[in-house]
């Protein structure tokens, strides 16, 4: 059955990733924080975009709406496909370094490609490769951040710098998008120059891997919480979406106030990342994202229930549900594998979550779209998909018990 950690490094083959140190608070924190501030760096090309499509697509490539989906749908496939490919490859030649480097580096590349407005072919190969490059340079930097002892500290704080990416990219995208939908593109370029220096300057050295993905995703206490954030993703595309919708049809919200409440989910998240990675240590990691999970579906089944008063509470506390689910589950991916392929595992998880949400929106806008053709109200239609998220989280309940009496 599953358990939440590995053997420890001394009896893995080959060096670990980290040399040994006291695991103190403080030397977590001095050890993470540029590891973090590189991550929140390298995702803020890919997040900062967000705000803009429509207006940016609009404009180079007007007259087809089919072009929306595709400009994010091949970036997504990109991360899927690619990006864990690459990691592994840094991983089994022992050069994350360079290879974090370049790939960020590579990531603002191609976003100031796309912002140039080339012919439409080049603009869908660009975001491919900037989905793959992106994935990939962030899961080696997630994989150098277990710290230098057994603390997940370090693991929380990378946890928030994932969600910090957001709070700051989507409002800063915004503002700049009202001076040209294209600026955004840009200054995603440059961020990602930073965290290629920030990768070349933080990121430590290791031993190499010999651990293929295939190997990498058989090791125990690995599959099950790659799965359990693959849920949550999942959840979090079938309702991003469609909150903005229900909120403009049926609430008659103004999209000022679904930001807000967008930014109470995200800050919350953020905010509750750490502590719920380091409280794991105590109360049991699966213990946490059962309790998480039930919180986070809780939220998902009052929404179509509740006033709009009431939405920036009942999401507050769906963040630190979410939370509880993504912390925990960040160290016992991290903490299942040995320290040269703990890049290759985030590789897997960042992948997996991509794909999930990825799906979550495909079966949000099928739920939605089936409704409403059959007559159902948009009330209903939009509660549908809801409904369909909250039971995700359900099963990650299910999963954890079990994982949790297993341990």
């Amino acid at each position: 059955m599953m358990r939440e950690a590995a053997r420890p490094e001394a009896q893995v083959e080959g060096a670990p990733l980290e040399c040994p140190a006291p695991v103190s608070l403080r030397r977590e924190v001095r050890f993470a924080a540029p590891i973090a501030l590189s991550v929140m760096a390298a995702m803020v090309p890919a997040t900062i975009v967000i705000p803009v499509i429509r207006p940016f697509v609009a404009r180079g490539w007007p007259g087809a709406d089919w072009v929306f989906y595709a400009f994010m749908a091949v970036n997504l496939l990109g991360a899927c496909l690619l990006g864990p490919l690459l990691a592994v490859r840094a991983d089994r030649l022992g050069r994350r370094r360079e290879y974090a480097a370049g790939l960020a580096l590579l990531d603002g590349a191609m976003v100031v490609m796309v912002a140039l407005m080339p012919p439409l072919p080049v603009m869908l190969a660009c975001r491919f490769v900037q989905g793959a490059s992106s994935v990939a340079a962030v899961s080696l930097l997630m994989g150098a951040a277990r710290g230098r002892g057994q603390s997940s500290t370090a693991t929380g704080l990378i946890g928030s710098a994932v969600v910090l990416a957001l709070v700051v990219g989507i409002p800063l995208g915004a503002v700049l998008g009202r001076a040209d939908p294209a600026l955004p593109l840009f200054v995603g370029g440059a961020f990602g120059a930073v965290a290629a220096v920030g990768a070349f300057r933080g990121l430590p050295d290791g031993a190499s891997s010999r651990l293929p993905v295939g190997a990498v995703w058989r090791l125990a206490g690995l599959r099950l919480p790659v799965v359990v954030v693959a849920l949550e993703r999942f959840s979090v595309g079938l309702f991003t979406v469609t909150l903005q919708i229900y909120a403009f049809h049926v609430l008659a919200t103004p999209d000022g106030a679904t930001s807000r409440w967008f930014s109470v989910f995200l800050v919350a998240f953020a905010v509750a990342t750490v502590p719920f990675s380091r409280l794991g240590e105590r109360l049991g990691r699966w213990r946490l994202v059962g309790g998480g999970a039930l919180v986070y579906a809780g939220m998902f089944f009052a929404l179509p229930a509740l006033p709009a008063e009431w939405l920036s509470l009942a999401l507050f506390a769906g963040g630190v549900g979410s939370a509880a689910i993504y912390g925990p589950s960040l160290t016992l991916v991290t903490g299942s594998v040995p320290g040269e392929a703990r890049a290759s595992a985030m590789s897997l998880l960042n992948a997996a979550g991509t794909f999930g949400m990825f799906l979550g929106n495909v079966v949000a806008g099928g739920i939605a779209t089936a409704a409403l053709t059959a007559g159902s109200s948009r009330a209903l239609a939009y509660g549908l998909v809801f409904a369909v998220a909250g039971l995700s989280q359900l099963v990650t309940v299910v999963l954890a018990r079990r994982s949790g009496h297993a341990a």
